[in-house]
């Protein structure tokens, strides 16, 4: 039985079905394991000009909740309504602040009880919403514009906000102390033609790190700074040029007040594509330790190909080795971010191919490097051609990108130290879509592994243990509020692992349906599932095979 509630939010109405019987819905699961549909929500409001959610943020707050951003017209004025749920779907608090014209959220951190928003409000000026988590009270907090720059990033921890972007073709960071109001721009960052690969703050180790990367593969430094918290730099480590390798992306993990560690992808000079990836450890000024994995190492990296191009690949590969010389690739890998529980740390990656205009997949000589979000926190807006995903760049090659076509979902499990101890994949089937939004998920629990992929209104996944090759278990349609629901339109639509084995999906739909009133709706809906974990039984399968 489907239970409907109505509650009104200002001039949104809130529509919340609960899916409590899956046998309506009339799905078939065929694994142990089961998708369980646990929540359906949706938002929509009045049919103004601008009300089409064009600018939007769901952060999963784990077992604290979910938070949604979205952007519309309210009498006329552009707001931007900011809410907060429980895991259940049900409204805690909500608040509204009125923006003029372009203005739009750029960016977003979640920092021990808050989040903190980065308002674009054009002309090298932007304010910043600071938001209690609890109650929901908001302080707007402003600066004085010490330069014309373009910030991209919002970093904060305790006192501390740092603002991160682009002056003059130069990375920039601005340091705000919120309780002594004093502000300054991190000293010695500029580096010729460079850009900001990535900006942590970390209080329990008195440490901000930036790092900044070339932008050309003629220029391809990295350079790792080491501030104080009040903006002091103690030292900068810089990782020269190389014949044998350029360092693409990079997410790093402060473990000490002078060590960290940090994982990405590379590629060959030679070969602008990835070729594999790498830990790096920095330790006590210098580097103390560099592990490259080249993508033929990994177990199952040639997974996604038929058996035919995959006994080709590997005659390839092993040709490759006795010449001493790489095999190329032609995907490019978006980078998430990290993730860390106990003793293990995850990255996950998305192979894609990218479909130019004049039907040409060629070398993409980037600016920058492909992120999904250049810290934990992505905004999704404007349809036409969302967030860049060229972190403070773009593409100088001519051929105009029109479409993605992914390949496959990556995930590697390394130690405290950066070792490969397991990789896994999902294969993407060439799916191909013009968003660059997070099609692929997953969750661990004791090298138990959980992935999926969304690919429209299908949501395929599958489980295995740490490197075991597994077949697509199962396909499944992302439920409606209505059976008699005739979806018109659907876009933005993504895939985010919330808590445990709890999933988000959510996305923009046009909805009809005559026995409704109104027929035609707007919403911008939130599916919670559930994938619980059936660990003993593919240890179980493990065991048995390894014997």
């Amino acid at each position: 039985m489907t239970n409907n509630k109505k509650i009104t939010i200002n001039n949104s109405l809130f529509l919340k079905a609960n899916f409590i019987l899956l046998l309506l819905i009339g799905i078939c699961f065929s694994s142990s394991a089961q998708i369980q549909v646990i929540d359906h929500t949706e938002i929509t409001t009045k049919s103004e000009e601008g009300s089409d959610f064009s600018d939007y943020t769901a952060v999963p707050l784990g077992e604290n909740g979910l938070l949604v951003s979205l952007t519309h017209y309210v009498k006329g004025q552009k707001e931007i309504l900011i809410a907060k749920y429980d895991t259940t779907f049900q409204n805690i608090w909500e608040q509204k602040h009125v923006v003029k014209g372009e203005d739009k959220i750029v960016h977003y951190v979640v920092a021990d009880s808050f989040i903190y928003y980065l308002v674009d409000k054009q002309r090298y000026d932007y304010e910043i919403l600071k938001i209690n988590l609890h109650s929901g009270i908001m302080k707007i907090i402003t600066y004085e514009k010490i330069l014309k720059a373009t910030y991209t990033e919002i970093c904060a921890a305790g006192n501390i906000i740092l603002l991160g972007g682009e002056a003059e073709n130069n990375p920039v960071v601005l340091h705000l102390n919120i309780k002594t109001g004093r502000q300054q721009i991190l000293p010695s960052l500029v580096q010729k033609s460079t850009y900001l690969a990535n900006l942590s703050i970390d209080i329990e180790n008195d440490v901000i790190l930036a790092i900044v990367a070339g932008k050309y593969s003629s220029y391809k430094y990295s350079f790792f700074y080491f501030y104080s918290l009040d903006a002091q730099l103690r030292y900068n480590v810089t990782i020269p040029d190389n014949k044998e390798y350029d360092l693409q992306t990079f997410r790093p993990l402060i473990t000490a007040t002078d060590e960290i560690i940090v994982f990405g992808t590379y590629s060959s000079p030679k070969w602008k594509r990835s070729q594999g990836i790498y830990s790096l450890k920095i330790k006590d000024k210098k580097e103390d330790g560099f592990r490259f994995y080249d993508f033929s190492y990994l177990n199952n990296f040639f997974n996604n190909l038929n058996e035919k191009k995959r006994e080709k690949m590997a005659v390839k590969v092993k040709r490759a080795r006795k010449k001493d010389s790489p095999v190329r690739y032609s995907n490019d890998y978006f980078v998430s971010p990290l993730r860390i529980e106990k003793d293990r740390i995850y990255l996950s990656l998305e192979g894609y191919n990218p479909v130019y205009q004049n039907g040409n997949n060629v070398a993409n000589n980037m600016i920058g490097n492909p992120y999904f979000g250049s810290g934990n926190s992505r905004v999704y807006n404007n349809r036409g051609g969302n967030r860049s995903m060229w972190q403070n760049g773009g593409n100088p090659n001519p051929n105009v990108t029109v479409s993605y076509k992914y390949e496959q979902g990556i995930v590697c499990s390394f130690d405290k130290e950066g070792k490969l101890l397991w990789d896994n994949q999902f294969d993407f089937d060439e799916f191909e879509s013009q968003k660059i939004f997070p099609f692929f998920s997953y969750s661990v629990r004791n090298d138990t592994l959980a992935l999926f992929r969304l690919d429209e209104e299908e949501l395929f996944y599958k489980q295995t243990v740490k490197s075991k090759e597994q077949e697509l278990i199962s396909e499944y349609e992302v439920p409606r509020r209505d059976s008699l629901d005739n979806i018109v339109n659907r876009s933005d639509e993504i895939l985010m692992h919330w808590y445990d084995d709890n999933y988000l999906v959510s996305g923009y739909q046009i909805v009809r349906n005559q026995l409704s009133s109104p027929a035609r709706r707007k919403v911008f809906y939130f599916t919670r599932l559930r994938y619980p974990f059936s660990a003993v039984e593919v240890d179980k399968k493990e065991e048995k095979e390894e014997k």
